[in-house]
């Protein structure tokens, strides 16, 4: 791509990029004060699940069927994509009996006293709906051939108008998970009808097709159970919480995590431009990346360590926008959660230069899983407030850093030995 294509490229996606991020701090807020900490709370658990369901329908196949379509003809990105649709049309009927199985969870939690809300069939098919709609995009084949740019137009629209939508209409739980299934079905629906209008010309036989189910299930299976460990010590931590957590501290955890992690989520377009950059330094030798990513590390730490001290020297003004979710202990949960903005808005250049080098494949893999493994046990055994679930997920945080420069070490090592 030309520097004159990518410049008129940029905007689209830079503009897609600041919606996503205005969704959180401008709705979740909002949503806190109308449904109070106790309806917050289920709001956020049933978006945790959503969220973690999506990534069985999702099925690994953003990485995988995205490496393999990058250098794949029409006749071939075609066979991928029967593949990854059959295989997903299998993958939502279980998805469909894990809701079943939250919603009987969340019945428990009533039992319990744990929540004063219990579930209803309503429930159950909104988080089943979601979860489907959020692992079914067609991502893998928009990155593949180029033409995110163009599909961020798309998505503008669709998440211009939830979140206008959001704010007009979301007065109850049911009604958000209505708007968010909407538009993500919107999203998944569309993104394959770009894809079967790119690729239609190849063969007359729709998109199912049976034999292709054994095969795309295979095809994601190698990057599955990465994702699913990387959710582990994020989503995971406050629906494994969720068995001794009251609601109402749920909602108070769920508001501050989102509300961090979206501000950290505001640098991955930075980190879109920065990763191939830190690429191209391994010309010179992985010292001269690592310095160039260093720098980069830096100015994370720094503007992490800003923003951390805005919201909390702030906090007299931000807290008054909390008003239905106890502005005095959500404090107490930001000043720990925010802590992971100066951390993980600097190691994330480091983890590219990882990831980048090409050297530490293994030691990436195996600090996914000493994170997965420090969040969900710290989640069952500490996760009984909001302030001590923040807790976890910050020492979980560190112990993938820790874990991932000790195998970095170790490799290094290994080499000159």
């Amino acid at each position: 791509m030309s520097s004159v294509s990518l410049k008129r490229a940029l905007p689209p996606v830079y503009a897609a990029a600041a919606v996503r991020l205005l969704f959180p701090l401008l709705v979740l807020p909002v949503m806190a004060v109308r449904l109070g900490t106790d309806e917050f709370g289920r709001l956020g658990l049933m978006l945790v699940w959503a969220g973690l369901l999506a990534i069985l329908v999702e099925g690994g196949f953003l990485g995988a069927a995205t490496r393999r379509a990058v250098v794949a003809d029409a006749a071939e990105r075609l066979r991928l994509a029967r593949q990854v649709f059959s295989a997903r049309c299998v993958l939502c009927l279980p998805v469909v009996l894990l809701a079943l199985g939250v919603s009987w969870w969340e019945a428990r939690s009533v039992a319990q006293g744990l929540s004063s809300t219990g579930p209803q069939l309503a429930d159950t098919l909104l988080l089943a709906a979601l979860a489907c709609a959020m692992g079914w995009p067609a991502t893998w084949y928009l990155q593949a051939t180029s033409q995110l740019h163009r599909w961020a137009w798309v998505e503008l629209t669709v998440q211009g108008a939830l979140l206008v939508l959001t704010l007009l209409l979301a007065y109850s739980v049911e009604v958000y998970l209505l708007l968010q299934v909407a538009a993500t079905t919107s999203l998944a629906a569309l993104g394959w009808r770009w894809l079967w209008r790119d690729l239609r010309g190849e063969s007359a036989q729709g998109l199912w097709a049976s034999r292709d189910v054994w095969p795309g299930l295979r095809l994601g299976a190698a990057m599955l159970p990465v994702s699913l460990a990387g959710a582990a010590y994020s989503l995971a931590l406050p629906a494994i919480a969720s068995t001794r957590m009251a609601r109402s501290e749920l909602g108070l955890y769920y508001l501050a995590d989102r509300v961090v992690r979206a501000l950290i989520g505001a640098t991955d377009p930075l980190m879109q431009l920065i990763y191939p950059r830190i690429v191209d330094r391994f010309r010179g030798g992985a010292k001269v990346a690592l310095r160039y990513a260093g720098r980069w590390a830096l100015g994370g730490l720094a503007a992490g360590a800003a923003i951390l001290a805005v919201l909390l020297l702030g906090w007299p003004i931000i807290g008054r926008f909390a008003g239905g979710a106890e502005p005095e202990r959500l404090f107490a949960v930001f000043a720990v959660s925010g802590c992971l903005l100066p951390l993980l808005m600097s190691w994330k250049f480091i983890g590219f230069w990882m990831l980048g080098s090409g050297r530490f494949d293994h030691a990436y893999r195996a600090c996914i899983v000493v994170g997965a493994v420090c969040g969900v046990t710290g989640a069952w055994f500490a996760g009984h407030n909001a302030v001590a679930l923040a807790g976890v997920a910050l020492v979980a945080e560190t112990a993938v850093i820790l874990a991932a420069i000790t195998g970095i070490v170790i490799t290094l090592r290994s080499e000159r030995g």
